[in-house]
């Protein structure tokens, strides 16, 4: 509990005389775990010309560019492990978000595809769930979902 206040410390009297696409790219390369020193040789940079660069707002091309992979990479690990949550809740509770792609015939059913590309049905009024709906849905009997929650007039989950 006290390191990360020291860190804090450490970081904003690193960050004082720092312009703010300074401050942004150190923090940026704080979250993803890389020095100064292993990101002046991403760039092909001294560590001094780094530092020179963050403090001036002065960053080049090949800095912007090593900036750019990083956030990337950082925005799909935060996307990949959102879907591991997710995922597990699934896994959990059994419930299952399904989007509804067509509607038969019969005007009470609902055809549906899930994220992982299966596929199911289920019953509702007529009216709901139109094309593109979403729905939290339950595995039932005979191969049919149950939906699961309280929706809107407009076919939309109530939260709470």
């Amino acid at each position: 509990m006290f390191l990360p206040l020291l860190y804090n410390n450490v970081v904003w009297s690193i960050t004082d005389n720092m312009s703010p696409d300074g401050v942004r790219a150190y923090a940026l390369m704080i979250e993803a775990g890389v020095s100064l020193d292993r990101f002046g040789e991403l760039c092909g940079v001294k560590v001094g010309s780094v530092r020179a660069a963050f403090s001036s707002g002065r960053l080049s091309k090949a800095m912007r560019g090593v900036l750019h992979e990083m956030a990337n990479g950082l925005q799909v690990d935060r996307m990949v492990e959102e879907a591991k949550k997710e995922d597990e809740h699934e896994e959990e509770t059994g419930e299952r978000m399904g989007r509804v792609y067509a509607i038969p015939g019969n005007k009470y059913l609902r055809l549906v595809e899930f994220k992982d590309g299966s596929h199911g049905k289920f019953r509702t009024k007529v009216g709901k769930f139109g094309v593109g709906s979403e729905a939290k849905l339950v595995e039932g009997v005979n191969g049919m979902w149950d939906v699961v929650g309280d929706y809107d007039r407009r076919s939309r989950l109530r939260e709470g």
